[in-house]
């Protein structure tokens, strides 16, 4: 082969091998990392958390008052004082009512002193029965009048009907108080109530035996649940939210000062029900494929990765849908945004997983 020849295969050489490497595709450009949020499947035997947001209340509440009338002269209680039962909370001037005690003692006196000589006159057949009656008539109402001047000077003061706290002063000391006018609000700090307003949907479904345990915290203490038992619910909905209010109670702790109207974040731990439709998911993270099959997007913590999961569920109930196959309690499932996926494409989840529908 002369030179001529050998160049022409050269260059026929480099040709190819330029087209081979122009021919080699480059590799696929990473997709982005989409943002979903991701639902926790929750199985039979398994337990799911609601959470709602609790106020503080006292177990009783009392505005105590006066039943009789009169300048204050005694109010010794401060608002924020713990009281125990017994205890003086106000008192008014006495001095009206000793002499009205007084006053009916006498009226007593002379009643009974009049009813014993008539007493003595009829046996005597001086006077007729009749007008010893009459006498032992004005002797009794004497003696009603006594009892209600003594319990009227009993009304000047009023004691704490329990351990209180005072959580509010209506008066000041010194002024003229009217029957019924609100001195001093007391709070029974014994037993705490926490309230929550549940939705009834929830309060619906939910049997005692399905409870697991219901818990309170506080932003203010960290680290530390306080065991609540059911108490009361109200009878009628929200008209508004359709929610039901619920009392909890919880004894009142010795280490922090929990007082009414704080707020508590409560936690229902629940059983799901065991009606053969254990697992539920949101509607929003199902998927129609084009034979008419619905699919949800499985996600691997591990890989990021999102892949494609044939189920068959039952009929939609609220804001979930029965999950009969294909699925299994723990696993993970995008939530929002699942039309958008394709398999092997990576999603970054939008905060902790959430098991709640």
């Amino acid at each position: 082969m002369n030179s001529l020849a050998q160049a022409m295969l050269l260059l026929l050489l480099l040709c190819a091998l330029s087209a081979c490497d122009r021919a080699q595709p480059s590799s696929a450009e990473p997709q982005s990392i989409r943002p979903a949020r991701v639902f926790q499947v929750v199985a039979q035997g398994a337990t799911i958390k609601h959470e709602f947001v609790g106020r503080v209340e006292a177990a009783q509440v009392v505005d105590v008052s006066f039943e009789v009338a009169g300048p204050l002269a005694l109010l010794p209680v401060l608002e924020g004082q713990s009281i125990s039962a017994g205890d003086l909370v106000a008192a008014l001037d006495p001095t009206d009512f000793n002499l009205a005690l007084r006053e009916a003692e006498v009226q007593l006196r002379l009643a009974n002193q009049d009813l014993q000589r008539k007493r003595k006159l009829l046996k005597e057949r001086g006077i007729s029965e009749s007008i010893v009656d009459d006498a032992q008539a004005v002797f009794d109402l004497r003696k009603v009048r006594m009892a209600q001047a003594r319990e009227a000077l009993a009304d000047t003061r009023i004691l704490a009907p329990f351990d209180a706290y005072v959580a509010r002063r209506y008066v000041d000391n010194h002024v003229n108080v009217r029957v019924g006018d609100k001195i001093v609000r007391l709070n029974d700090l014994q037993e705490l109530h926490v309230v929550a307003n549940v939705p009834g949907s929830l309060f619906a479904t939910t049997t005692p035996d399905q409870i697991v345990a219901i818990k309170a915290r506080f932003d203010f203490i960290p680290d530390t649940d306080f065991t609540l038992q059911y108490r009361e619910n109200s009878g009628d909905a929200d008209s508004v939210a359709q929610t039901y209010e619920i009392t909890f109670a919880m004894p009142r702790p010795e280490r922090w000062n929990l007082l009414p109207g704080m707020t508590a974040s409560v936690e229902i731990e629940l059983t799901t029900a065991d009606d053969g439709l254990n697992i539920f998911i949101p509607t929003t993270a199902l998927v129609v494929s084009s034979d008419k099959r619905f699919y949800v997007w499985v996600y691997d913590p591990l890989t990021h990765n999102v892949e494609r999961r044939t189920v068959e569920v039952g009929s939609a109930a609220g804001d979930g849908v029965p999950v009969r196959s294909g699925l299994n309690g723990g696993e993970l499932v995008v939530a929002t945004g699942a039309s958008q996926l394709q398999d092997g494409m990576q999603i970054r989840p939008l905060g902790d997983p959430v098991t709640e529908l």
